[in-house]
C-alpha cells in the first residue's frame, strides 16, 4: 500500500510536470506577469484560455502533491465561463503509543464555475463533482484497507488589488465527503516590482484530522513563461503535533 500511494503521487507529478514544461516551451505570445492579468490586449493577441498549475506541501508528519487546471474559452481575462480540474494525492502517518498508522488520500474534483471581475477586485466561483480516496495502513475502521467515496465540492478564489502596492488573496473549498472542508488568507506588498511577499493564514479538515498553519508566502515571481509561489510558516493539527511546513506551486498561461 506504500509503493502504491507513493507510485500515485509520483506520477501525478510527473505528469504534470512534463505538461508545464511543454506548454512553456510553446512558440506562443508571452503571458502577463502576475495574477490578475490585465483584460488589454495588443497587437491582436489571441487571449489566454488555459491556466496549468502544480506543486507540493511537506511538513515532518506528511507531504502531498496537486496539480490542475482551467479553462476558459472566452479567455481568462474575461468575465465568463471557467471549467477547473484538481488532483492531489498525500501521503500522514500517525505514531501512536500502541501503533503506528499511515494514511494516503487521492482527491480529484472537476467543477464549472464563473468568473467575475471588477475593477481590481476577481472572484472566481465553481462547483461540480469530488472524488476521494483513502488508503489506511494497517487496516482501521472501516475494516477494509481503503475506501472510496463520491460527492460534491464547492469552492471559490479571490484576488484583490486594492492599490498598485498591496493584494488580498483568499480561497476556501467544502465537501459533502466527511464534511471536509479548506481556507486560506494572504495579503501582500509588491517587492521590487517582481513579486507579492506578506503573510498567510489556513486551516482544512478531513476524516482524520484539522490543521491549522500561519507563515508567509511569495508569489507571482516570474521565470520565462512559469509564475512560482513560495510559502514556509507553522501548522498544528487537532492530534497536537506541530512543526514547521513548506509548500512551492508553479503555474503558466496559455
Amino acid at each position: 500500500m506504500r509503493g502504491l500511494a507513493t507510485l500515485q503521487a509520483s506520477c501525478v507529478a510527473a505528469m504534470v510536470l512534463a505538461y508545464v514544461i511543454a506548454a512553456a516551451t510553446a512558440q506562443t505570445p508571452e503571458p502577463s506577469t502576475l495574477p490578475p492579468v490585465s483584460d488589454d490586449l495588443s497587437g491582436g493577441a489571441t487571449p489566454e484560455r488555459f491556466l496549468f498549475f502544480s506543486g507540493f506541501d511537506i511538513w515532518h508528519f506528511g507531504y502531498s502533491g496537486y496539480a490542475g487546471g482551467q479553462w476558459a474559452p472566452g479567455g481568462l481575462n474575461n468575465d465568463g465561463f471557467v471549467m477547473s480540474v484538481f488532483m492531489s494525492d498525500g501521503v500522514e502517518r500517525y505514531d501512536g503509543k500502541a501503533a503506528h498508522y499511515r494514511t494516503a488520500i487521492f482527491r480529484a474534483a472537476i467543477m464549472p464555475g464563473w468568473r467575475f471581475k471588477r475593477g481590481n477586485l476577481e472572484v472566481k466561483l465553481f462547483a461540480g463533482a469530488d472524488f476521494e480516496r483513502d488508503d489506511f495502513s494497517p487496516v482501521v475502521l472501516p475494516a477494509r484497507p481503503y475506501a472510496s467515496q463520491f460527492g460534491a465540492r464547492a469552492a471559490f478564489d479571490l484576488w484583490w488589488e486594492p492599490t498598485p502596492t498591496t493584494m488580498v488573496s483568499s480561497s476556501a473549498s467544502i465537501t459533502t465527503i466527511a464534511g471536509g472542508y479548506a481556507a486560506r488568507a494572504a495579503a501582500g506588498w509588491r517587492a521590487f516590482d517582481a513579486c507579492w511577499i506578506g503573510p498567510e493564514i489556513s486551516m482544512s479538515s478531513d476524516r482524520f484530522s484539522t490543521q491549522y498553519r500561519i507563515g508567509a508566502h511569495l508569489t507571482g515571481l516570474k521565470a520565462s513563461s512559469l509564475e512560482w509561489s513560495l510559502a514556509a510558516g507553522y501548522v498544528q493539527d487537532s492530534f497536537r503535533r506541530d512543526g514547521a511546513y513548506v509548500r512551492i506551486g508553479v503555474l503558466t498561461r496559455r
